[in-house]
């Protein structure tokens, strides 16, 4: 709902004048080059054995003055530094600005996030359920007007998670309609038209993966317990647990001059995404796990085969490990990121002799996670 906020009753205006504080980024080149610096020489080693970028071009070929979102799926937290280090190292220059959670927006990161261009929101307030409040309504109109006005009309893209949150279980969300909320009323300007580009951001390991049925718990505790026990996972990945590739896929953008039909474009949008979702080895020796509290070798071989021809049937994108060798070099790829103690990843077991090896599942719900990641790429009974 639109709502004229130039003229407004004191109190309303009071409001108005905090929750657009709240909002507000305060974008800084100076702290962008040095975050820029910061990630890709410390950050990025310690998360990443490589970042991989399928399709920028797509974004690149957007013409000059139409405005503008960026709609990528949600699985990390690292998705938020993964996309700006991309766009920055790529040449993008004028960085977009990002719309978070305002979880997010807490200690160090309050005062950080938004001289990155972070646009904070409440999802809260934001959320249909509670927009019977007139507060809240006028929270949705602020943010909208700020998104407007300080973002689109000045030439700026927006970057956009629309499934409001991580997902937990893997599966691709279906997406709030925000996302569209933006384009319409950036069909108002002169341009009448809007372009949305659909992105995924894969990785043969997401850091958080064995944390998400323990932070279903902690939040319902605290916000302090949930964000400690959401921090274990960063450390542990950047001091101890091996790396894996990350990749950053972007698609043709979405052309938009109506709105109107919102279903059928989340629909669409979230397709386009879903397809962007890479294969990766993780994902192929889960899906032959999971339901399962153990398999024999050769029925896990035998299941990534038979995968591995639906996804060259059907032309799916894939991670490293997954084309090249045999179904024995996938599962080899996969091992030091779920049948690794040592490194604290003690997701699957290989117990028996050589000649009759079996895999045995110790964490059902990580097996779980990726087997649903990529659960919408292949046919049901597959």
């Amino acid at each position: 709902m639109a709502r004229d906020l130039t003229h407004l009753p004191p109190d309303d205006a009071r409001l108005v004048a905090a929750f657009r504080r709240e909002i507000a980024h305060r974008y800084s080149p100076l702290a962008v080059r040095l975050g820029h610096w910061i990630v890709d020489l410390f950050v990025k080693p310690c998360f990443f054995s490589d970042v991989l970028v399928n399709g920028l071009e797509h974004y690149l070929s957007v013409p000059p003055g139409t405005p503008t979102i960026i709609s990528s799926l949600h699985k990390s937290h690292l998705d938020y530094i993964l996309l700006g280090l991309v766009l920055r190292s790529h040449g993008v220059n004028r960085l977009p600005a990002t719309i978070a959670g305002k979880n997010l927006f807490h200690g160090l990161f309050r005062h950080l996030l938004p001289l990155l261009k972070g646009v904070c929101l409440d999802r809260v307030r934001a959320n249909p359920a509670n927009l019977r409040s007139h507060e809240n309504l006028l929270y949705l109109s602020t943010f909208y007007d700020y998104i407007m006005k300080e973002v689109i009309e000045r030439g700026d893209a927006v970057v956009i998670f629309p499934e409001a949150g991580r997902s937990y279980d893997g599966r691709v969300l279906p997406l709030t309609l925000g996302v569209f909320g933006i384009a319409k009323r950036a069909l108002q300007l002169p341009e009448h038209r809007v372009a949305i580009v659909p992105v995924s951001i894969s990785y043969d390991r997401v850091t958080e993966d064995a944390r998400f049925n323990g932070l279903r718990q902690q939040k319902q505790i605290s916000r302090r317990a949930y964000r400690a026990h959401d921090k274990g996972a960063f450390y542990e990945h950047a001091f101890w647990q091996p790396r894996g590739a990350a990749y950053v896929d972007f698609g043709p953008p979405m052309f938009l001059t109506d709105v109107r039909r919102m279903d059928e474009l989340e629909s669409e949008l979230r397709t386009r995404m879903g397809s962007l979702v890479r294969v990766t080895s993780t994902a192929l020796v889960c899906r032959a796990l999971v339901n399962r509290d153990s398999s024999p070798w050769d029925h896990v071989l035998s299941h990534i085969a038979r995968d591995r021809g639906i996804i060259r049937a059907r032309s799916l994108l894939t991670g490293n490990g997954v084309q090249n060798g045999d179904p024995a070099q996938v599962v080899a790829h996969a091992l030091p990121h779920l049948a690794n103690p040592r490194r604290r990843r003690d997701i699957l077991r290989i117990e028996g002799p050589p000649h009759a090896r079996l895999f045995r599942v110790v964490r059902p719900d990580v097996v779980s996670y990726y087997a649903n990641t990529v659960a919408h790429l292949f046919p049901p009974d597959a």
